[in-house]
C-alpha cells in the first residue's frame, strides 16, 4: 500500500472566502473515492491552528500500489480537481509518498 500526503498554503484571502475554498477542496477531492481503481482512502482536512508552519489544507490517500498512485495522477477526475479547486488557490504545495 501506498500513503500519498499533500499539504497545501493558499494564497490569502477573506476568512468565509477560505473556508468556501476549503470546503469545495475537500467535497471536490474526497468525491473521487470509488471513481478512481486502485485508491482505497482519499482524506481533506483543514488547518486549526493556524501557526506560522501551518499548511492551510492536507490530503491524504491510500491507493494499493505505486502504479495504482501514477494512474491517480493521471486520472482525468483528478487532474479535472485540481485545475479547478487546487492550483486557483494554493500558493505553495509539499508531498511525500511513502510504502506501508
Amino acid at each position: 500500500m501506498i500513503k500519498h500526503v499533500v499539504m497545501w498554503k493558499l494564497k490569502e484571502m477573506e476568512a468565509g472566502e477560505k473556508e468556501k475554498v476549503i470546503s469545495d477542496m475537500k467535497e471536490g477531492l474526497e468525491k473521487l473515492a470509488g471513481c478512481i481503481s486502485g485508491l482505497e482512502d482519499i482524506q481533506v482536512g483543514a488547518d486549526f491552528l493556524k501557526s506560522e508552519q501551518s499548511y492551510d489544507v492536507v490530503l491524504v490517500s491510500a491507493h494499493t500500489s505505486k502504479e495504482a498512485l501514477e494512474a491517480y495522477q493521471a486520472h482525468p477526475l483528478h487532474v479535472e480537481a485540481a485545475v479547478n479547486l487546487v492550483k486557483p488557490f494554493a500558493v505553495k504545495r509539499v508531498s511525500v509518498d511513502f510504502e506501508y
